[in-house]
């Protein structure tokens, strides 16, 4: 679970630079271009899953979206993706920008990533929930 927080924190201050690099204007090559196409979709995929936390009550996002790796891998790819290809048809829209295949392979890698790290290791219960009793029925 550690490694998970310290993921998560990592993609998040990735999200914060590139978005902050980006709203500056600054030409940063890769930087600009397309980290925030990997750690943005790998980011929303540890908070869907809700790996950086073992405690509190699983939000709607962990609920729905996050239910297990594959789904949540497939529908933030499939969001991210639908995000680039309305830049293709509506480049002033919601999403403003210019169609850039890359990102599409941009979001894939960090999201596999992501998906390859959850299945490889999946979530251990925590000591305290080991030895509680069972919930009454």
């Amino acid at each position: 679970m550690k490694g998970w927080l310290i993921a998560y924190y990592t993609l998040f201050a990735g999200i914060v630079l590139t978005g902050a690099l980006n709203m500056l204007q600054v030409h940063g090559g890769f930087l600009t271009n397309h980290a925030a196409d990997i750690v943005g979709p790998a980011w929303l995929y540890v908070a869907a899953r809700g790996r950086h936390s073992a405690h509190g009550r699983p939000t709607l996002l962990q609920r729905t979206v996050g239910r297990s790796p594959a789904f949540a891998a497939s529908f933030l790819f499939a969001a991210s993706a639908l995000t680039e290809v309305s830049q293709l048809y509506w480049p002033r829209g919601i999403f403003p920008g210019r169609f850039d295949p890359i990102d599409i392979v941009a979001y894939a890698g960090g999201l596999a990533l992501c998906y390859a790290a959850d299945t490889r290791w999946p979530p251990v219960a925590p000591p305290a929930a080991i030895d509680a009793p069972p919930p009454a029925a």
